[in-house]
């Protein structure tokens, strides 16, 4: 019986330790979003941000530690929920995604892919292809359709790469679809209870983190689950 108590216990103690550790480390992603938010007093802040960054990096953390155990894949999931978490933050706060921040992000995913034991670098550069080219091309629709008016920014285009990185492939058509369908579906019910009009500039960055974070942990299941449809 004691050696099926203690990996329960092993189980159990290794989420919970990331999400201290989330928790601890979510003052530095704080203190990051707050040097943006200086640069941009304009816009105001979230309210009480410290706070729920530190409530969502945990969760987080936790979940990764509970989702991929002891293992390396933990270590850079934590590394990619940080990073998404702070551009989720800047965004909501002056649509901004910062360059100092994606771009070496981007590069840290580059490398993870040849690393990775849990997918090909193949499919992490597919995965990064997927989000670059569909979002690229959204770009340039959104800059024709609506012109002169901010639609997608290049901060979502670098956004959608990184995600797409880091979740490879098919992994990045499920975050890609998540995203799109969420942000559509927001904007959306916003237009129709009139708070915001066509002239309004969203945000769409969260809607990509969250599906970039769906496909992150359960991306696998969702399109074995839609296959088997």
């Amino acid at each position: 019986m004691s050696s099926n108590i203690l990996p329960a216990w092993a189980t159990f103690i290794w989420p919970v330790s990331l999400a201290l550790i989330g928790l601890c480390g979510s003052p530095a992603l704080n203190g990051l979003a707050e040097t943006v938010h200086r640069r941009h007093l304009e816009s105001p802040a979230i309210p009480h941000r410290a706070r729920w960054l530190a409530i969502v990096t945990a969760l987080l953390f936790g979940l990764a530690g509970w989702r991929f155990g002891l293992t390396l894949r933990t270590g850079v999931s934590c590394f990619y929920v940080a990073v998404l978490i702070l551009v989720t933050a800047t965004d909501l706060e002056h649509r901004l995604i910062p360059n100092r921040f994606i771009l070496p992000a981007i590069l840290f995913a580059l490398v993870a892919g040849f690393i990775a034991t849990w997918m090909t670098w193949k499919a992490s550069l597919l995965g990064g292809a997927v989000g670059l080219v569909f979002f690229a091309v959204a770009y340039v629709l959104a800059a024709v359709v609506y012109p002169g008016k901010i639609g997608l920014g290049m901060g979502d285009v670098t956004l959608a790469t990184f995600i797409g990185l880091a979740v490879g492939f098919p992994g990045a058509i499920v975050a890609v679809v998540l995203g799109v369908l969420m942000g559509g579906l927001v904007s959306v019910l916003l237009l129709v209870t009139r708070r915001v009009t066509l002239q309004s500039a969203l945000p769409y960055g969260p809607y990509l983190v969250v599906g970039g974070l769906v496909a992150m942990f359960w991306g696998q299941a969702i399109l074995k689950w839609y296959l088997r449809m």
